[in-house]
């Protein structure tokens, strides 16, 4: 059997037919891709914000925690430096003889009293004798003095006892005894002695007992001879004290180490002030072993690391240098305390979101065909009327989806004979334009303006309450509002809903914009309150109105053939910013420190203090118009 092939008429070959798919399945599928890759998406997006957000929760109450800490420390440390300072001047001038007991007693106490961070103000004779003001608790007060002594043997003791009472102190009793404290023999005694310059130790027996603390020490000469050596100390309660006051998110804890690893206080009110070390911790403070952990891989140096321990989970550690000895500050703070609620609320998002991609297969097929294949089969069948030129058999098929819809009215349109696109241009703007002899190209100029947008407050409530009937209060808003930015010589920029965005300066100069600008709001506030209510809930604030100043980049805007002129940039993004500001506030108006300072002192203004913006690192102080 001879089968016959049959071939184009040209002799070429048959153009590959393509599979066909049917728009019905095609867009099934495609919601499918697209729920199911919005749903992955959605859940590794969220995980991504909420790890990314508490980095940034977790570093800056760090940087909080090292700041305080290192405030705290560098006010307590110059104060005691300071005061060792002033007591070695006076006794090496001679103003008070160190063997002067009155003079001595009274200097000593004074500064006591007038400095509540320090613990002890004390002198060491060269002969082992020691006299120091020793603030024992809040409301107890005593003077130590030991007496000198043979080798070996214990010194003399005199405690006096005081209270504190409304600019003096009252004498409670005197206790007479014995004490193995040998001032001489101390490291802040030894180490002034042969210093020329102030030294610092940390100590934790002081004349009193067990008492942690750190201390200031310098040498005391007089016409070149030495006389012995001062001391001030500083309790390392006071450190601890800071650390606990420390915000960590109830659940972290904050360590302050010497260079030797010491640990000298921490947060926890349970932990001693003076803990030795690390390991010596607890085995179920989680938290300690945590920051061991980190020190053993990170080293001593500044640094932020993660450690994971089988009770808490991942825990941020870091460490800061404070200005003191080589100390630092090292916190840890568990993931937990931060990123629990935000761990249940990932979960139940992706489950919701499996649950929509399950619902949304099973709509699918019904949704595509009756929102687009069926809509589309007749444009179809109306374009090929198009294109065979029966005009008259084009009408307009309507559909539930707006852009179909409008599809088929542009079709209808474009039979019709209706081939003209309007341009359209506000007179408002057109004006201000010629008139400064603006070049109608794209391009533009930074220039420095006063932005305005004004609005009516609750204007979607007030429409789904009004339906058609809103617009003569719009229109009544709108008509004043172009006025009032008329008659002090801004330009009209657009209309944006029921908003109105005004620039003055551009593209007429105007020297005093700022002021202008205030009053034109001022104006259109005046005017909306002259105007009926529209209802009693309504009556209070009538008008939103943000205006701020700055360099904005202002000229036309789009393409050569439909250009809007307008300004861009922060200033005017701003400027938007205020009338949510405003609301946020409850007042009418909101103006920026910039045009504040451009307006001049005859603003009747008040301010509002300082807003965060969207946006903006900083916050930025803002003022309302007084009415």
């Amino acid at each position: 059997m001879i089968v016959a092939r049959a071939s184009s008429p040209s002799g070429a070959a048959a153009e590959p037919r393509l599979p066909r798919v049917k728009l019905g399945r095609a867009v099934t599928a495609l919601l499918l891709v697209a729920v199911l890759s919005t749903a992955g998406l959605v859940h590794l997006i969220w995980q991504q914000t909420a790890s990314a957000n508490i980095e940034k929760i977790v570093a800056s109450l760090d940087m909080d925690s090292a700041g305080a800490v290192r405030a705290d420390l560098t006010t307590t440390l110059s104060v005691a430096e300071a005061t060792a300072d002033t007591v070695r001047s006076i006794l090496s001038q001679g103003a008070i003889s160190a063997g002067d007991e009155v003079k001595r007693e009274y200097l000593f106490l004074s500064l006591l009293r007038a400095q509540p961070s320090m613990a002890w103000i004390g002198f060491g004779f060269p002969d082992g004798r020691f006299f120091g003001a020793h603030a024992a608790a809040p409301d107890r007060i005593e003077m130590v003095e030991i007496g000198a002594a043979p080798p070996g043997e214990q010194h003399p003791l005199r405690r006096d006892l005081y209270h504190p009472i409304p600019g003096d102190v009252m004498f409670d009793q005197r206790l007479l005894g014995d004490t193995a404290y040998v001032p001489a023999g101390a490291p802040w005694y030894r180490k002034a002695k042969d210093a020329a310059a102030t030294t610092w130790t940390v100590a934790d027996v002081l004349p009193a007992g067990f008492e942690p603390a750190v201390v200031v020490s310098e040498r005391v000469e007089l016409y070149g001879k030495y006389q012995g050596v001062i001391m001030v100390a500083v309790d390392l309660t006071e450190l601890a004290g800071t650390l606990r006051r420390l915000d960590m998110a109830g659940h972290g804890k904050g360590f302050v180490l010497d260079r030797g690893g010491m640990v000298l206080a921490t947060s926890d009110s349970g932990d001693r002030v003076m803990a030795a070390r690390l390991a010596d911790f607890p085995a179920g403070d989680a938290l300690a072993k945590s920051v061991a952990e980190a020190i053993g891989s990170m080293g001593s140096g500044e640094f932020r690391a993660i450690t994971d321990r089988r009770d808490l989970g991942p825990v941020y550690v870091s460490s800061f240098g404070l200005p003191f000895a080589d100390w630092r500050l090292l916190t840890a703070i568990p993931r937990s305390a931060f990123a629990g609620e935000i761990d249940r609320n990932t979960r139940r998002v992706l489950f919701v979101v499996a649950a929509l991609a399950l619902l949304a297969a099973g709509t699918a097929v019904l949704f595509a065909n009756l929102m687009f294949a069926r809509p589309l089969k007749r444009l179809s069948a109306q374009l090929r009327e198009v294109e065979r030129f029966s005009l008259a058999e084009v009408r307009h098929v309507p559909t539930f989806l707006t852009e179909l819809n409008e599809f088929s009215q542009a079709l209808k349109r474009m039979a019709g004979g209706l081939s003209a696109f309007a341009r359209y241009m506000p007179l408002d703007v057109v004006r201000p334009l010629v008139s400064g002899g603006v070049e109608p190209k794209p391009g533009g100029k930074l220039t420095d303006v006063t932005i305005m947008f004004a609005d009516l407050p609750g204007f979607t409530q007030l429409t789904e309450q009004l339906g058609a009937d809103v617009e003569p209060h719009l229109t009544s808003f709108l008509t004043l509002a172009v006025a009032a930015v008329h008659a002090e010589g801004g330009t009209v920029d657009k209309f944006i809903g029921d908003a109105v965005m005004a620039i003055w300066n551009a593209p007429i100069e105007t020297p005093d914009h700022a002021l202008r600008a205030c009053r034109a709001a001022a104006a259109i506030r005046t005017a909306m309150h002259a105007l009926p209510a529209i209802s009693p809930d309504r009556d209070r604030i009538r008008v939103r109105i943000g205006i701020n100043s700055g360099v904005a980049l202002v000229g036309n805007v789009g393409s050569a053939e439909r250009l809007s002129y307008t300004a861009i940039g922060d200033t005017v993004n701003l400027a938007s910013r205020l009338v949510g500001i405003a609301k946020e506030h409850d007042v009418e108006i909101v103006l920026s420190q910039a045009t504040l300072e451009r307006a001049g002192a005859c603003l009747a203004t008040r301010p509002l203090g300082v807003a965060t913006v969207r946006g903006k690192a900083e916050a930025v102080p803002i003022h309302t118009l007084s009415t």
